[in-house]
C-alpha cells in the first residue's frame, strides 16, 4: 500500500488548485487522483465570451496543471477511484490501494438525464458531450443542430455552435415534466433567462435580458412572446416551444415541437423541425458518490444532496474536505477559490496552525468575491443555498455539542 499526505480526488479547477495550495506551503506528498486521460475536467471543454473576450478554459486546466507540477504534486490520469474505506484508504483501478492523512473530494458535477421520446438515437448528444467534441475534439456534432433545455450551459454552446460555423435550428424548451408534476410556465423561463444576461454574446442582447429581472416584467415578456420564437442577435429563441419527441433510424432527422400555452402545456398541432443532431441541455448535479459515509443533506438551491460541510468546506469526517462542484453548483472560478480556501485550510492544520488563521480568512473571502463575478451562475438560489448551508452546519455542530 502506498502512503501520502494528502490525496486529492479530481484533477479540475478545485482539485488542481488545493493540491497546489497545499504542496507550495512546505514539503508534503500531495498526489491527485483522476479517471480523465488529462487533468483539467470540465473546464477543458469550457468556452464561452466575457463581455467581448473569449473564456479559453482548456488554457486555464493547462496554467493551474502546470503550476501544480510545479509545485510537485503528482498527477496520476486514468485512475478511477472503486472504493473509499475508513481512515482514507483509497481502491484504485488496477488494484493499488492509497492511504492518506487528509483527503480532498473535488470530483465536480454530472449532467442530468432529459428523457423523450428519441432520445437514444445516435445524434443525440448531451450538452457536455458537444463540448467536448467542439472544444477538446475538433469534431463537429452535425451540420443543423436543435438545443433543448433553457440554462446557462445551453445558451453557451449556441455561442460556440456558432463559432464552428454550425446552424442552430433554435433554441427550444424541454417537454413538460411527467404527469405527477405540474409543468413549468412560461414565465419561470424568462424569469430564469433574465438571471443569464451575462452570456449574451453582446451588451444589447444582455440589456434585454437582465430586463427581466425587473418584478412583473417576465410574466409580460411571456404573454407577448410569439409561439414562432424570436431571433435575438443571431441565438434563435423558441421560449413559447417545447420539443415533445426526435425522430429517426440510426441518426437524427428532425425534432417535432408544440406550442406552449401559458400554463406551460403543450397545445395545438406538431411542428416538425429538420436537424441532424440534437443537444440536451437537463442542468447538473452534485457528484458524492465518494461522500457516502458522509452525512448528506438536500438542499435544491445547490443543485440537490450535497455533503454536509463548514464554511472552511471541511465535512463531519475528521480529515475529509470537499470542493467544488460538490459542494453546490457553481462556476469554474468559484471551484478555483474553494481549491484554494481547501488547501490552505490543511496547510495550515499540517503545519499545526489554527485553521482560522489570517491566511485561511483571506481564502474564505476570495472564494465570496469569486462568487460575486462569476460569468456564470448554474443556480439563481445559490446565496440562499449557502446561506441554508450555514444553518445546517450549525445545528449539526449543536447536537455534536449536546451528544
Amino acid at each position: 500500500m502506498r502512503t501520502v499526505d494528502v490525496v486529492v480526488i479530481g484533477a479540475g479547477p478545485a482539485g488542481l488548485s488545493a493540491a497546489s495550495s497545499i504542496a507550495e506551503a512546505g514539503p508534503t506528498q500531495v498526489l491527485v487522483v483522476d479517471e480523465g486521460p488529462i487533468p483539467g475536467g470540465r473546464l477543458r471543454s469550457q468556452l464561452y465570451r466575457r463581455g467581448s473576450d473569449w473564456y479559453i478554459g482548456a488554457e486555464r486546466a493547462a496554467s493551474l496543471t502546470q503550476r501544480a507540477r510545479r509545485a510537485g504534486v503528482i498527477i496520476e490520469s486514468g485512475r478511477q477511484v472503486w472504493s473509499l474505506d475508513p481512515g482514507f484508504v483509497l481502491g484504485l483501478s488496477g488494484g493499488e490501494s492509497i492511504s492518506a492523512d487528509y483527503i480532498v473530494i473535488a470530483t465536480g458535477a454530472a449532467e442530468k438525464t432529459l428523457g423523450l421520446p428519441g432520445w437514444t438515437i445516435p445524434g443525440v448528444l448531451a450538452v457536455g458531450a458537444v463540448q467536448t467534441m467542439l472544444n477538446v475534439n475538433r469534431v463537429l456534432p452535425g451540420e443543423r443542430l436543435a438545443v433543448v433545455g433553457i440554462d446557462p450551459l445551453s445558451l453557451s454552446i449556441v455561442d460556440e455552435l456558432a463559432a464552428a460555423d454550425i446552424d442552430v435550428a433554435g433554441v427550444f424548451l424541454p417537454p413538460p415534466p411527467g404527469k405527477f408534476s405540474a409543468p413549468e410556465q412560461p414565465s419561470a423561463v424568462f424569469t430564469r433567462l433574465g438571471g443569464l444576461h451575462r452570456l449574451a454574446p453582446n451588451r444589447l442582447l444582455g440589456l434585454a435580458m437582465k430586463a427581466l429581472t425587473i418584478p412583473g416584467m417576465a410574466e409580460v415578456v411571456a404573454r407577448i412572446w410569439p409561439s414562432t420564437g424570436i431571433r435575438m442577435a443571431g441565438m434563435p429563441l423558441h421560449l413559447r416551444e417545447c420539443v415533445v419527441g426526435i425522430d429517426g433510424d440510426d441518426d437524427v432527422r428532425s425534432i417535432r415541437t408544440k406550442r406552449v400555452n401559458t400554463n406551460g402545456e403543450p397545445v395545438g398541432r406538431e411542428r416538425v423541425v429538420p436537424v441532424d443532431a440534437v443537444c440536451l441541455s437537463g442542468g447538473l448535479y452534485p457528484l458524492q458518490d465518494l461522500t457516502r459515509d458522509c452525512l448528506l443533506v438536500d438542499v435544491p438551491e445547490l443543485g440537490g444532496q450535497v455533503p454536509l460541510h463548514g464554511p472552511n468546506l471541511e465535512t463531519g469526517t475528521a480529515g475529509m474536505f470537499v470542493a467544488g462542484n460538490i459542494t453546490g453548483i457553481e462556476s469554474a472560478e468559484v471551484a478555483r477559490a474553494q481549491g484554494e480556501l481547501v488547501g490552505t485550510v490543511i496547510a495550515e492544520k499540517i503545519a499545526g496552525h489554527e485553521d482560522q488563521s489570517e491566511a485561511v480568512i483571506t481564502a474564505r473571502a476570495d472564494v465570496e468575491e469569486a462568487r460575486a463575478s462569476a460569468p456564470l451562475t448554474f443556480m439563481p438560489e445559490i446565496h440562499a443555498g449557502r446561506r441554508r448551508m450555514h444553518e445546517l452546519w450549525c445545528d449539526y455542530l449543536s447536537q455534536d455539542v449536546r451528544a
